[in-house]
């Protein structure tokens, strides 16, 4: 029998001379009705059919969480929906010993139209699962749909179904992830820092500290994510919202500790792709084992680095922005 969703609405001279160049601000691009609704159709859709995969797989509820985060960015968005993409698609190795192509990236600014195709991309990885565990698909009703189709709530829903499709996987999101993903973060946070050849782009890295937990990790790239809003303020840039409290330690995960990371890298790649296209750092390669320690070693560099590009950011004029950046990163 058909589910409804279980989702909830509540739910750097590169920043002087870079960020100098006209194209810096994200203006906030109207959401287009028409895209909106397309978008929460396929995240409603997506997660009627997590539901009956869910209980076809005999896996208990997933309890909700807040990380404390919100955004109504577009990049967000669609780094959120790469994300699903990227579990959704190691859902289908696991169930078929198969791969889905990867999502294009968008050739134009990323606005809202740009996360119709991962979202539908992880979509079809799902109806792949279940054609192959001979799951029929559901047919969406129109009254499941959610009653808002603001992007503040398209970001929560893809928050929450990250998290549910996670919870799905044998090879859940784990410290590894984490840990590839805040490497990547130094990676753009060195490139920034080259634009000043008085700053260390690679900040000696801290002593390693044992017994951590995810939650150690969640707190320092938090702050990390703190310092890129207070960089994003300084340049006149519109940025998510932090709120308080945090989460709830004894609720979260890895996965919710790599969506954290991820946003980190959504800030600092529109930052690094301007003025223009700019060939983003490679992806890390898989490090192998990796324990919350080694991730909470790893974002101590990253906050040293963005330590030094928060002092060094120049106070930009708000008649100086221009658009969103030309690609993401992934």
């Amino acid at each position: 029998m058909p589910m409804l969703p279980r989702l909830k609405v509540p739910v750097l001279l590169l920043l002087g001379l870079l960020l100098s160049v006209a194209v810096a601000q994200e203006a906030p691009p109207p959401v287009a009705p028409a895209e909106s609704a397309d978008a929460m159709t396929l995240v409603t859709s997506f997660a009627q059919d997590l539901d009956v995969l869910q209980h076809f797989m005999g896996m208990p509820e997933v309890r909700e969480i807040d990380i404390g985060i919100r955004s109504e960015r577009p990049r967000d968005l669609y780094f959120q929906a790469m994300t699903l993409w990227q579990k959704a698609d190691r859902l289908l190795f696991e169930v078929s010993r198969t791969h889905s192509s990867p999502p294009q990236p968008p050739a134009a600014g990323i606005d809202l139209d740009a996360v119709l195709p991962p979202l539908r991309d992880a979509h079809e990885a799902i109806r792949r699962v279940m054609r192959d565990l001979q799951i029929a698909p559901v047919t969406l009703a129109q009254e499941a749909l959610p009653q808002t189709e603001n992007s503040p709530a398209l970001f929560t829903l893809l928050l929450t179904l990250n998290r549910r499709l996670d919870a799905l996987l044998e090879r859940h999101f784990a410290p590894r992830d984490v840990y590839m993903e805040i490497t990547l973060a130094t990676a753009y946070a060195s490139r920034l820092l080259s634009r000043y050849p008085d700053l260390d782009g690679i900040p000696t890295e801290p002593p390693f500290e044992p017994n951590r937990q995810p939650i150690d990790v969640y707190r320092r790239l938090m702050d990390c994510l703190e310092r890129i809003t207070r960089i994003f303020h300084t340049l006149d840039l519109p940025v998510l919202a932090i709120d308080s409290p945090r989460a709830d330690p004894d609720r979260l995960t890895p996965g919710d500790v790599f969506t954290v990371a991820s946003l980190i890298v959504s800030q600092l790649d529109f930052l690094y792709q301007q003025p223009g296209v700019v060939t983003p750092p490679p992806r890390p390669i898989y490090p192998g084992l990796k324990l919350p320690a080694h991730s909470y070693q790893r974002a101590g560099i990253l906050q040293a680095q963005l330590e030094q590009l928060e002092r060094h950011t120049p106070v930009r004029r708000s008649e100086d922005a221009g658009h969103e950046a030309a690609r993401p990163a992934r």
